[in-house]
């Protein structure tokens, strides 16, 4: 049975491949190119404002004018065309799939050891 320390020397390295992995890094490049593009920045803001809006408009049961609907689309569609905010939207895709390769690896044999399998 592997000692604690083992387990955090192995999960350390783990981290340590994760960081040095070309799909990670992307990801944090385009996240830093978002921090320095202020109007990337202000394109987020806004956007996550409106959804907050159209969540409070929602849990008040109100209804949600075609204003704020035609506003929503106009940031999405802006979201969409601006270059910074495409490479961090396909990076963070790629990041997401990539940690849950790596979490379904990791769960595998936990799962396994959970729900032994029943003889037959």
């Amino acid at each position: 049975m592997p000692e604690p320390q083992d387990l955090l020397s192995q999960a350390r390295a783990l981290g340590e491949s994760l960081a040095a992995h070309p799909t990670i890094q992307a990801y944090y490049r385009a996240q830093q190119a978002v921090r320095a593009d202020a109007a990337a920045r202000r394109l987020l803001q806004d956007y996550q404002s409106h959804l907050d809006h159209l969540h409070a408009l929602e849990a008040a049961q109100r209804p949600i004018e075609v204003a704020d609907k035609h506003r929503l689309k106009d940031l999405e569609t802006q979201m969409a065309g601006h270059d910074t905010l495409k490479t961090l939207m396909r990076t963070q895709a790629d990041y997401v799939e990539l940690m849950a390769r790596v979490n379904r690896a990791i769960d595998e044999p936990l799962a396994r050891f959970a729900m032994p399998e029943r003889p037959a």
